[in-house]
């Protein structure tokens, strides 16, 4: 298996409806950002509100597929709309065999989440189910493809290395959920024999039976947290900080790869506050002190909402590269950023011009279901990055598939 056959989506998702906190679903595609349309703005927001709405069905239509009818989905539209062909997508004449995806769980079971309306127990959202879920989907996306015609979907059986994807998802852990005893016996189910080998990834792939007991080692390619649902880096409290040292001991002695949610929107069940200060990429700076080699990906590069509409914010963008020019394993994605298209290109471009020593870290990522908040479908952002003319050929290469693959495999 060639490495440099491959192109990687380092940061992608896979859940149906039942997986996230709808509280903080509602929150991350900003239902109550649909205004009124009284006075003389009403055109103008009533436009904004269609567009808004659009997308909207759009994610909905793709999440209530089950698990597996959403990989098979992804296919189906890449082979039938023209993106891959003989098998093979390319990028300015470079062909890729395979696309690899890394679905990042988010582990949604908030025990602190309340409603404030008359049902106020939280919701009771446990990260096994979620495992379970992905696993058969990937098990049944294995085997299948789907096939359309007169309105009717069915299933055809076929080999799976004649299938595009192969899917490595990483295991979503907040630490408040859990006490110590728990995390470390999730590390041992699940990373005691980690090796990071792709091709034993390949060989477990698409072979899970229902039974999460059986599920062992080499399945999950990494750890995803995420502090606008509550992850702290590195707390204060001494029982919260053991928790997310014995993730970051693990990882640091076994190599195994960490994305953490790094821009100011995304799912929150925190207050604004402290989803500010947990998201921050200045909380990692202790942890890697500690552990100087950790591997850390940094998603969607720190991206923050402009002020006023208009005047960039720059301050997480400019922490993660300071972190990534002290520390030799500190990666970032632009996960989500491509729906700006040649703009954000052109930028990323400047951005790597001024800082060509992070070059090696830098990591394609759609952030797909999700970026269909702000994109129509991820044959688009597969398109737009491929087409860019602001980023050359070779590079283009490095960020989908020789970084990727390090970041991961190597």
């Amino acid at each position: 298996m060639n490495n440099e056959e491959s192109f990687f989506d380092i940061h992608c998702h896979a859940m149906n409806l039942s997986h996230p906190n709808l509280t903080a679903f509602l929150q991350r595609v900003n239902i109550n950002l649909f205004l009124s349309s009284a006075g003389i703005w009403g055109p103008f927001v009533e436009i904004f509100q269609k567009k808004k709405i659009e997308r909207i069905k759009n994610l909905l239509s793709v999440m209530e597929n089950d698990t597996a009818n959403f990989f098979l989905l992804m296919e189906y539209y890449l082979r039938t709309k023209g993106l891959v062909e003989n098998n093979t997508f390319e990028v300015e004449g470079r062909s890729y065999k395979k696309i690899v995806l890394t679905p990042l769980m988010m582990d949604f079971g908030s025990k602190h989440t309340h409603s404030g309306t008359f049902y106020n127990i939280p919701p009771q959202k446990p990260i096994v189910e979620q495992v379970v879920d992905v696993f058969n989907g990937i098990a049944k996306y294995s085997k299948y493809e789907m096939v359309v015609g007169d309105n009717k979907v069915s299933l055809k059986e076929v080999k799976k290395e004649d299938k595009l994807f192969e899917i490595y998802p990483f295991l979503g852990i907040n630490t408040q959920n859990y006490d110590i005893q728990r995390i470390t016996d999730m590390l041992d189910k699940y990373f005691s024999k980690y090796n990071g080998n792709r091709l034993e990834f390949y060989d477990t792939m698409g072979r899970f039976t229902g039974n999460i007991e059986n599920l062992g080692n080499n399945v999950f390619a990494g750890i995803k947290v995420y502090p606008p649902l509550g992850f702290d880096p590195w707390p204060d409290d001494y029982k919260q900080r053991e928790r997310v040292e014995a993730i970051y001991e693990r990882c640091y002695k076994k190599n195994i790869p960490i994305t953490t949610h790094c821009n100011d929107g995304g799912f929150r069940t925190e207050t604004k506050s402290n989803a500010k200060d947990f998201t921050n990429p200045s909380r990692w700076d202790a942890v890697l002190k500690k552990y100087p080699t950790l591997k850390l990906n940094f998603a969607h590069f720190g991206k923050q909402k402009k002020t006023l509409c208009f005047i960039p914010q720059k301050k997480w963008e400019g922490t993660i590269l300071e972190l990534m020019a002290n520390y030799k394993n500190v990666y970032a994605d632009f996960s989500y950023n491509g729906c700006e298209k040649e703009e954000y290109y052109k930028y990323l471009q400047k951005l790597l011009e001024k800082n060509p020593d992070v070059k090696e870290r830098i990591l394609f990522g759609s952030d797909f279901m999700i970026n269909l908040t702000g994109i129509d479908s991820y044959n688009d952002y597969l398109e737009s990055f491929a087409t860019s003319q602001s980023i050359s050929m070779d590079d283009k290469h490095i960020f989908c598939s020789i970084n990727p693959s390090r970041f991961l495999f190597g």
